[in-house]
Order: structure tokens, then C-alpha cells, then sequence
């Protein structure tokens, strides 16, 4: 049986993200979700060297370069769901040397219209358990 925790840390608005992340050390396997103020690059490509695993909103002035179009579907008016999936790159920065992030950037279709990109460096699970996982640490946040 595999054992799962859900671990939160509330910090001052005023704290960073650079500097929140720094408390979290995560195991091998592991999944992390955050919301559209952590895009820390540099972080999450630490992480998935170490085969941590992570699910986040993208920022809105993010500068993905989409290298491929994995998935695309148009969704009816009443339908919600995943309707495009992107392999995807973002630029950062590792001892004055530019790096590139290898990600997947799953569009997700929710009731009343809402959209949301997820972005996740898992490639194993798929596009509908990456908006689940967002979901799901959003309403554990909320309750």
C-alpha cells in the first residue's frame, strides 16, 4: 500500500517563492501541485532531475516555445474536458547559463467556460489525472 500525505506551508504574502521553496525537500516520486505564483524554473528542473514531479498553473507572461502539438480537439459547447495538450519549453537560468525545462502543457475545459493551462513534468499520467491533481490540492487549499 502506498502512503500519501498532503503537506501545506503558509507563509507571509510577502515571502517569495524562491524563498518558500527552499523549505520543501521532496522525495523521489512525489507530487507536488502549485498555483500560478510559484513558476520557479530553476526549482522545478531540480526537482525533475531528482524524479520529482510537479503539476502548476503557467503564468500568464510565461514564454513557453510549444515544440509540438501532442492532442487537439474541439470541445461542444456543453463539454468540458482536456482539448489540447503541448510538449513544451521554458527558458531559465543555472549559473549564468541558459537552461531548457522539457514540459507538458495540458489545456482543461471546465463548467461555465473556465479554461486553465496546467503544466506538469510528468509525462507518465495523463492529461485528465494532471488537471485532477491541480483540482484536487485546490480544494484541499479551500476546505
Amino acid at each position: 500500500m502506498q502512503t500519501r500525505a498532503v503537506i501545506a506551508k503558509i507563509s507571509k504574502a510577502k515571502m517569495h517563492d524562491k524563498k518558500f521553496l527552499q523549505y520543501l525537500n521532496p522525495l523521489k516520486g512525489s507530487m507536488l501541485a502549485f498555483d500560478k505564483a510559484y513558476n520557479y524554473y530553476r526549482q522545478f528542473a531540480e526537482w525533475t532531475e531528482e524524479d520529482v514531479y510537479s503539476v502548476y498553473r503557467l503564468k500568464d507572461n510565461a514564454k513557453a516555445e510549444v515544440q509540438e502539438v501532442l492532442f487537439e480537439i474541439p470541445l461542444g459547447k456543453d463539454e468540458q474536458g482536456v482539448y489540447r495538450i503541448e510538449h513544451i519549453h521554458l527558458k531559465y537560468k543555472k549559473e549564468k547559463q541558459e537552461k531548457i525545462l522539457c514540459l507538458r502543457m495540458v489545456y482543461y475545459l471546465y463548467e461555465q467556460g473556465r479554461k486553465y493551462k496546467f503544466i506538469t513534468n510528468n509525462w507518465d499520467i495523463t492529461a485528465e489525472e494532471v488537471a485532477l491533481i491541480y483540482k484536487t490540492a485546490y480544494l484541499l487549499r479551500a476546505s
